[in-house]
């Protein structure tokens, strides 16, 4: 190029002599066609969009908001203090003079409210007979000196933390096309379903290869708990229940039970083996006789319905019961809820495969499709009598049959 640049002088030389062009009127046609061929170039965003200038809203906004609560703060306690000094000139209880709190009170507010009152006194005459409603003044003049101050940097913080509102011109530019806007659009969602497929694979591989373990479920619940509750007093009420729910702590830890999930009236408790989960059951069912009869403090004794279930059902160690669906866990409550108060209702599965079937009955029901086998702590009694002393029943709670 630089070989070329002697022949081209040369050439536009002869071609101004040519048109009879000055040296001037040749850089001013020059300088023009340099304008048209930049004018017609398409400019990038960046040179678009001015970047914005550095403001000074922060720089502001955050002494001012500082200084706004301290004098907040300041107004306030101004308040509550010369409010204090003008309930103090009035009679009180004697041992109030003596508190710390008093005094300081009277060292802080004393000095200020006998400037005020001597300052008043030079101006007019008859402040002396009023001296002892200048505490309650101060106080007038600190709470509207604290809205004062509301009133004043309220709204200047609140215009210094608005953005200024970009410019028509700018704002046009600075947001993209709708031919622009679409092609965002389809990269995005191309990546999304990209990422959701992938997201959807490793899910369905860590589920298949998640262990299921094998898990027996019992549920416990109190047999119409509203009713009870009912013509109650609070106390008894919450005192009977605490009492109840420690009961039956005590049983799952004595069974081992692996996870529970309680909710007021009752209880869904996961164990790992079901003969512990049965056991646990009848635990319940035999102690609350006993419970009823000590431990009750309403005029209703306490009847509870349980149901055992179990399956193979894909839980982990730090899984929450209450956030598990399952069928298994379904069949459990149902199990529950169609039973006999003070029975036990346990799915043909579990029963036939129990270490002690005694006491157990086959029910002319079904849950959920199962087959459902009771028991009860009288029904285990008559199949295994045995002498047993019966205590005496405590006055208002007189009903001899079982809890």
């Amino acid at each position: 190029m630089a070989t070329f640049a002697p022949f081209y002088d040369t050439i536009r030389f002869y071609a101004s002599a040519l048109y009879w062009e000055t040296e001037e009127e040749v850089s001013q046609r020059e300088a023009g066609e340099q304008a048209e061929v930049s004018a017609s170039l398409p400019q990038t965003r960046a040179e678009q969009v001015r970047l914005p200038s550095v403001s000074l809203r922060p720089i502001l906004y955050f002494p001012l908001k500082a200084l706004h609560r301290i004098l907040n703060l300041a107004c306030l306690a101004a308040t509550g203090l010369f409010l204090l000094l003008f309930i103090l000139e009035y009679p009180h209880p004697s041992k109030w003079d003596g508190l710390w709190l008093t005094a300081q009170l009277h060292a802080l507010g004393d000095p200020i409210v006998v400037r005020v009152i001597v300052w008043a006194g030079d101006l007019w005459s008859g402040a002396i007979s009023v001296a002892g409603y200048f505490p309650l003044a101060l106080a007038v003049v600190g709470w509207l000196s604290r809205k004062g101050a509301n009133a004043f940097f309220t709204p200047v913080l609140k215009a210094l933390r608005k953005r200024p509102r970009p410019a028509r011109q700018q704002q046009e530019l600075a947001f993209p096309t709708a031919e622009e806007e679409e092609e965002i659009a389809c990269v995005k969602s191309e990546r999304a379903r990209k990422r959701l497929l992938k997201r959807y694979q490793e899910i369905a591989d860590a589920l298949k290869g998640a262990g299921r373990k094998r898990c027996a479920f019992l549920s416990v619940d109190v047999a119409g708990s509203t009713q009870m509750k009912e013509s109650e007093q609070e106390m008894a009420v919450t005192v009977t229940f605490q009492a109840y729910m420690q009961m039956l702590e005590v049983i799952f830890s004595r069974y081992g039970a692996w996870k529970q999930s309680w909710t007021p009236d009752g209880v869904m408790v996961c164990f790992l083996d079901a003969d512990m989960a049965v056991a646990a059951g009848q635990a319940v069912l035999r102690q609350l006789r006993k419970f009823n009869l000590t431990q009750n403090l309403l005029r209703s004794r306490i009847a509870v319905r349980c149901g055992v279930n179990a399956g193979e059902v894909p839980i982990f160690e730090d899984s929450k019961l209450e956030k598990i669906a399952h069928r298994v866990i379904d069949v459990t409550g149902h199990m529950q809820k169609h039973a006999s108060p003070n029975t036990l209702w346990v799915s043909a599965q579990v029963a036939n495969h129990l270490a002690d079937k005694a006491g157990f009955r086959p029910v002319e029901k079904e849950v959920d499709g199962h087959r459902v086998h009771e028991w009860s702590p009288r029904v285990s009694l008559i199949e295994q009598p045995k002498p047993v002393a019966v205590p005496h029943a405590k006055a208002g709670n007189a009903d001899p049959t079982w809890a």
